[in-house]
């Protein structure tokens, strides 16, 4: 009923503006939100599809139990890298 009272209002010249208020919501990726943070990185410096090959991503989504944010994955690869000598070979010189 709410279309039909704005389409009347604007042939009649009556307007009325209806404001709505909107709650933003902020929900937390649990499952692969890691992993996609670690392959962008990857993909920065190129060497994506190299440690795809070795399953990387499934490897360090197993491993990796820290925050999930830029940063502190970015800080984990080294670690990543040791206990991964197979993925490491990949990212040689790299990361």
């Amino acid at each position: 009923m709410s279309l039909w009272n704005t389409i009347t209002g604007w042939i009649s010249g009556n307007t009325t503006t209806t404001t709505a208020t909107v709650t933003a919501v902020v929900v937390e990726e649990e499952d692969g939100c890691c992993g996609e943070i670690f392959l962008h990185i990857l993909q920065e410096v190129g060497v994506s599809k190299y440690v795809k090959k070795v399953s990387g991503i499934e490897l360090f989504e197993e491993w990796y139990d820290g925050p999930c944010n830029e940063e502190s994955i970015r800080e984990s690869i080294a670690d990543f890298k040791a206990a991964h000598p197979a993925v490491a070979a990949k990212m040689a010189g790299r990361l």
